[in-house]
């Protein structure tokens, strides 16, 4: 007890010198507040995303080794895209598919136009098929069908939205757009049949939608097979029975962890993916999202540990020159008797004493002007990430179904003191304390009281 009342007092004697300590250790403590609190937030949200969306996976032909080898890259089967995403290292898979239609009954949006334009330029209403003279009728609508209805993009930012009826669920339930069905007398409940190059479908239109999209999505193609409103939408595996040669497959994959990359490659090599294939990880995206939050717990632990290495070595320096002054001191106690290890327990109490009080004041200012630091540190983080992509060529990506375009960066971080945050606070508060006493117990341990009090004379 006499220790710790005696450090006190000692606190108070030396109050120049203790309250440089002081604030040398509260600026280590607050900086190492604000650094593992973001840590925390930033791990987290990086975390979170790579368990919610996966790594995102895409299988193209690879341009570059096509041309070197002079070989055909072939095409993918449904059959293949299917048995792909039937892995254990994926999380989820994406399936779409589409092909452009026509039918006898129903016309499309625009058609009468496509066929007055092809009269007058003499093609008829009809076409042959690479000079074999074999008449093909135009395509005059297009056939989509999703693996799952959640992707469906316009229909989540509000672009189309269910007008009558329900989205489809099984197998040969298509919607309609309310233009299209209108132009035709359609009905909910009413069947469609519709025929690409291969055999006729029979859809039942099971619901209508209202379409706000662009009606040629930007493309300079404005035939009728193009036109938006002309999209029937139905299931994955509709267009997939229809065993039609031209049919158009994208398929995204998303595995659990991106590291698992390697692996589900090679298990699609074995599946019988050919070389012509590069399988890629959707990297731009992944980089556009958490870049910036990952940015951000870089910067926040190497400040940190900058700050940490400076304040030792700032701290042993300090209490090297602290010991020197109070060596007379340390001479007179142990004259009086007292022990070599008591007089060391004094000086790391006072060490502790000066980094508890800057504990609890960091904790409260670390606590509070963490979030504004966050905010301030990511939004730079996004600008300069902003400004390198803007910087950047523009390549097209061959990745079927890869666009990350759309994606956008974190924007907020929400930041709090855990629990985990708080006991590495104090174990590094602690740390400070040692280092702070470690030099000046040595010292300690070394003089000899009868010699101080001699050079003291």
């Amino acid at each position: 007890m006499y220790i710790f009342k005696n450090a006190i007092k000692n606190v108070g004697r030396n109050k120049g010198r203790n309250i440089l300590m002081g604030i040398i250790i509260l600026i280590i403590i607050i900086t190492t507040v604000v650094s593992l609190i973001i840590n925390n937030a930033t791990s987290e949200i990086i975390d979170n995303y790579k368990a919610e969306f996966g790594a995102k996976v895409s299988i193209a032909p690879d341009i570059d080794k096509i041309m070197k080898s002079g070989k055909r890259g072939g095409r993918l089967t449904a059959n293949q895209y299917l048995s792909f995403a039937k892995s254990d290292y994926i999380k989820e898979s994406n399936l779409s598919s589409e092909i452009q239609v026509r039918s006898e009954k129903l016309k499309g949006i625009g058609q009468d136009e496509d066929e007055k334009n092809r009269k007058e330029e003499g093609e008829g209403g009809s076409i042959s098929s690479n000079g074999s003279g074999k008449e093909i009728e135009m395509p005059t609508m297009k056939l989509k069908g999703e693996s799952n209805i959640d992707n469906l993009e316009e229909f989540k930012d509000g672009k189309r939205k269910i007008i009558d009826g329900r989205l489809y669920k099984a197998e040969n339930e298509c919607i309609l757009s309310k233009e299209f069905a209108k132009l035709n007398n359609i009905c909910v409940g009413d069947s469609i049949t519709v025929k690409g190059s291969g055999k006729s479908l029979k859809l039942t239109v099971i619901g209508l939608y209202f379409d706000t999209t662009d009606e040629f999505g930007g493309m300079p193609i404005h035939a009728s097979w193009a036109n938006r409103r002309n999209e029937i939408l139905t299931t994955f595996n509709t267009i997939i029975n229809a065993k039609d040669e031209g049919v158009m497959i994208n398929a995204s994959y998303y595995l659990k962890k991106p590291d698992l990359l390697p692996k589900f490659e090679a298990e699609l090599r074995t599946k019988g993916l050919a070389d012509t294939f590069v399988v890629s990880a959707d990297d731009a995206g992944y980089d556009k999202v958490i870049g910036p939050v990952e940015g951000l717990k870089s910067i926040s632990m190497t400040f940190m540990i900058v700050v940490l290495t400076l304040g030792m070595l700032i701290l042993v320096l300090l209490s090297s020159i602290s010991v020197r002054e109070r060596k007379y001191e340390v001479g007179v106690l142990r004259a009086m008797g007292m022990k070599k290890g008591k007089v060391a327990a004094g000086f790391i109490t006072e060490s502790l004493i000066i980094t508890t009080t800057c504990l609890v004041i960091g904790l409260g200012i670390g606590s509070v002007s963490s979030q504004p630091i966050a905010n301030t540190l990511l939004k730079n983080q996004i600008t300069a990430a902003e400004n390198a992509s803007a910087g950047a060529d523009k390549t097209m990506s061959f990745a079927s179904g890869s666009d990350s375009s759309n994606a956008k960066p974190v924007s907020e971080l929400g930041v709090h003191l855990s629990l985990d945050s708080l006991w590495k606070i104090s174990l590094i508060a602690l740390l400070l304390a040692a280092s702070s006493s470690i030099v000046s117990t040595s010292k300690i341990t070394k003089y000899e009281p009868i010699k101080i009090l001699m050079e003291r004379n």
